[in-house]
């Protein structure tokens, strides 16, 4: 949701990225290093050899040979990023800017994790750079183009900044470990000075091998939320994605969302009612996008652990519809040719047509055939109205990944129920960072936050909700 698909981040977003093959709904992140204990052996390369490799790199996209620079992919890209999708999202980038003229020198800067190649290259019409990291056997960890006119010579971490409404004096960052081996994950308790307790929030990713920040582009969504929430006296729990951490492991095993999504989340609840700082009768599940699609069903699963539920920008029809509302969208605002959508289109007409006696081999949209199978009788609405949980129903007017439509799905589904709200917000994209005019994967690129005013409707309704007994 945060495109959607994987497929459409690679076609039509700036930059390219590595998403995984269980997450069909993929946000456009950066690519996702491969975890410590499997980095090669072996010293560090060195400045030298680092900066030949980044000038190798630039010499096979100056020739527009994709395939050649797909072969240098580490594993833990070349599983979730195969060559032809990466073919796409280069040529997306060509289609807006123009063919490369010509490519700089590579350079060499500090990341503040590590070191990370820069490679500029004059487009027809813009310059542009990439971002590559390599590991010890010259391998890509990490590759990434951005405009040089819309973000500084450093990688999308050194770009965010803190909102206005963040006071880092009224909370602190806790380093946490969640969930069960072999799945544990590392994540962040925002806790709000005093001593409690505070009601808390659970921040369920949208789709994709997310960290977590929910990190996309120069955007970190789910730190501003974090933090802008604890400004407010209400603690925030996030963490990296199992995707992320497990993502190769993951991609070999017959993912649904229950392993994805649902089984983390619910571990997260857990852990909160585990804190003597956490009110455990507030605790609340805020999802966004793919996070909001599943919101009810987690909460179903974490039955009477959970007090309320906030959907950002959740979808309520089948994935396949958005996949064609986007992909149309895309193409029509230039971001995308008929050619480069034409392969999503086929897979979600297949997806549309799955029988479930007889499951196809391989992945349609990156995931499984059960994945799809597992979704095709879930309603999320139907789910929220089931579960009768105070339910918070947040859209974006600029958002063209869930729209007015889904919006509509959820109030047709809640008519009546007092324990539903809704609001919109007219500026804000489906990432909730205001902007003007129509929404494109490019802003993304730009630095930015969530808005203030959502910040405050999510703070005021979550510490509105009754304290149990």
């Amino acid at each position: 949701m945060t495109a959607v698909l994987a497929v459409l981040a690679a076609v039509a977003l700036a930059s390219p990225q590595a998403q995984s093959p269980s997450s069909p709904l993929a946000h456009p992140a950066t690519n996702p290093a491969a975890p410590a204990n499997q980095e090669p052996p072996g010293p560090p390369p060195s400045r030298e050899t680092l900066l030949k490799w980044g000038n190798e790199i630039g010499a096979l996209l100056l020739k527009g040979d994709t395939d050649a620079v797909a072969e240098r992919f580490a594993p833990s890209v070349a599983t979730v990023l195969p060559g032809w999708r990466f073919g796409q999202g280069w040529h997306g980038i060509e289609d807006r800017n123009g063919r490369i003229r010509s490519v700089g020198d590579a350079e060499l800067k500090d990341s503040g994790k590590g070191p990370v190649v820069m490679i500029p290259l004059q487009m027809e019409r813009n310059e542009w750079r990439a971002m590559l990291a390599f590991d010890a056997l010259g391998r890509i960890t990490t590759i990434r183009f951005a405009p040089t006119t819309l973000a500084p010579a450093l990688p999308l971490s050194a770009e965010w900044r803190a909102p206005a409404y963040v006071n880092a004096k009224k909370f602190r960052d806790v380093d946490v470990r969640l969930g069960f081996a072999p799945w544990v994950l590392v994540g962040a308790l925002s806790l709000p000075a005093g001593k409690g307790p505070f009601p808390a929030v659970v921040l369920v990713h949208g789709s994709g091998p997310n960290d977590q920040d929910e990190t996309v582009g120069a955007l970190k969504p789910f730190r501003d939320l974090a933090w802008g929430l604890a400004s407010q006296g209400v603690a925030v729990l996030r963490y990296e994605k199992r995707t992320r951490t497990y993502g190769e492991k993951m991609a070999k095993l017959p993912v649904t969302v229950k392993e994805e999504v649902i089984d983390d989340a619910v571990a997260a609840i857990d852990f909160l009612r585990d804190n003597e700082a956490i009110d455990r009768t507030r605790i609340v599940v805020l999802g966004h996008s793919l996070g909001g699609y599943l919101a009810p069903r987690i909460a179903d699963a974490a039955r009477g652990k959970v007090a309320g539920v906030v959907v950002m920008a959740g979808p309520t029809r089948p994935i396949p519809d958005l996949v064609e509302e986007q992909t149309a969208y895309l193409v029509a605002a230039g971001a995308a040719s008929e050619e480069m959508v034409a392969p999503l289109r086929a897979e979600a007409r297949k997806i549309r047509e799955l029988d479930p006696k007889k499951p196809p081999e391989g992945n349609l949209l990156n995931a499984p055939a059960v994945y799809w199978i597992d979704l095709a009788s879930y309603d999320p609405a139907a789910k929220a109205r089931a579960n009768g949980l105070p339910i918070l129903v947040l859209q974006g007017e600029r958002d063209y990944m869930v729209t007015a439509k889904d919006l509509e799905g959820w109030k047709k589904a809640l008519d009546g129920a007092a324990f539903a709200k809704f609001q919109t917000f007219p500026e804000a994209n489906h990432l909730f960072v205001n902007g003007q005019g129509k929404s494109l994967p490019s802003e993304n690129q730009m630095a930015g936050n969530v808005g203030g005013q959502v910040v405050d409707v999510i703070a005021a309704w979550v510490k509105a909700l009754p304290p149990g007994k």
